[in-house]
């Protein structure tokens, strides 16, 4: 299933690519496992790695391997911190690991989170013999545990999601770090896939690099087929992405953001597909008219004289730098008077969307289609 689209923030100094970062890792493990590893961000698929990395250097070292799941029905918060206090059983050392560890280290739920925190850092400052392998989605540097970390001489990696799209300046959809990572991929692999044909595979699959590494394991072998012939198309998108990409009149975009939303299904936040239509035209129709009304309240300011940034902190339009920046982007893709001309022709769509009458993703393309970006009409 694909998950939620990465995206890259603008202005925003890029983390290193994960794939660096593992690399780094490997070589430090195999001479010598550091006492804590903390892998650390959305990508379970590089955090997973890393943990397979640490294991197999604890297991060359002859350690015992002590395995833990915050979110597993079966997980003792008790047995954990007994792991943790207590010495190996069978060997000379304990490699102890711990995934989602972000629900002991950052949460508060359990009454044993902080004595697990605290047995954890005793354990590092002891210098105890074996390591601590922690995966977890986020961990702020200024974290006590990441602090006491980096004292110890721990390892950090950077777990981040790659971009599937591409950079601002160059917007080839083939330099994406997804499309990129899976070229590369492929290669590792020995499978014959050229960047063309890596798009391709992303866009049918989605930002799942498990996946993605599942649909390359299926072409080892191929033969002169062509990638479509091969490659299930099983993509999602978000519809507050594909509501983005029409109030924007990015034409393209929308078209094959509309396709893979009705065809592959919704994304949602916490991970879930939403396949049937009515609830997909919910989704997106609300985000489209949100997108397009704050839009028309802030056109109305400009055209009663106050400048475009003026009138949208007047409107109330807030956020983070990025966020602001998409809605200037988005608010200048059009010409003022045209933002409540748009706003009343969706309004027309989201009432029959609303009654007996089918609405579906021709009618969002056509839609899309009238009110794409005219480069000349922004001009004048």
């Amino acid at each position: 299933m694909a998950r939620k689209k990465a995206s890259r923030g603008g202005g925003k100094k890029r983390d290193p690519l994960p794939e660096d970062a593992l690399r780094s890792l490997k070589s430090k493990v195999s001479s010598d496992l550091p006492p804590i590893v903390i892998l650390r961000g959305e990508e379970t698929y590089f955090r997973d790695r890393g943990v397979a990395m640490c294991v197999e250097a604890a297991k060359a070292a002859g350690m015992e391997i002590c395995r833990h799941d915050a979110v597993d029905p079966e997980y003792s918060a008790a047995r954990l911190l007994d792991d943790l206090s207590t010495g190996a059983l069978f060997q000379s050392a304990r490699c102890l690991v711990l995934h989602n560890a972000e629900r002991v280290v950052i949460e508060r739920a359990s009454q044993f989170s902080a004595s697990i925190r605290d047995a954890m850092k005793a354990r590092l400052s002891s210098k105890a013999e074996g390591a601590l392998v922690l995966s977890m989605s986020k961990l702020l540097a200024t974290n006590t545990l990441a602090k006491a970390a980096t004292a110890a001489g721990g390892e950090l990696v950077g777990c981040r999601r790659l971009y599937d799209s591409p950079p601002p300046w160059d917007p080839d959809p083939r330099k994406a770090e997804l499309v990129q990572w899976c070229a590369a991929r492929a290669r590792d692999l020995k499978v014959q896939v050229d960047l063309n044909e890596a798009a391709y595979i992303v866009a049918a699959t989605g930002n799942d690099l498990a996946s993605i590494d599942d649909q390359l394991k299926s072409l080892v072998g191929r033969g002169k087929e062509a990638i479509q012939e091969l490659v299930a198309w099983d993509a999602t998108a978000s519809p507050y992405e594909v509501a983005e990409q029409i109030a924007s009149g990015d034409l393209k975009r929308s078209l094959v953001g509309l396709e893979t939303l009705f065809s592959g299904g919704a994304s949602q936040r916490d991970g879930s597909r939403t396949i049937d239509v009515g609830g997909i035209v919910a989704q997106l129709s609300a985000a489209i008219s949100a997108k397009v009304r704050e839009a028309a309240r802030v056109a109305e300011a400009v055209l009663e004289g106050l400048p475009p940034k003026r009138a949208a902190e007047r409107c109330g339009i807030k956020g983070s730098p990025k966020m602001i920046e998409d809605f200037m982007t988005r608010f200048q893709a059009r010409a003022p008077g045209d933002w409540a001309v748009m706003l009343e022709e969706f309004g027309e769509l989201e009432r029959r969307s609303r009654s007996n009458v089918t609405v579906d993703v021709t009618d969002f393309a056509q839609f899309a289609l009238r009110w794409r970006r005219r480069k000349a009409a922004v001009r004048r």
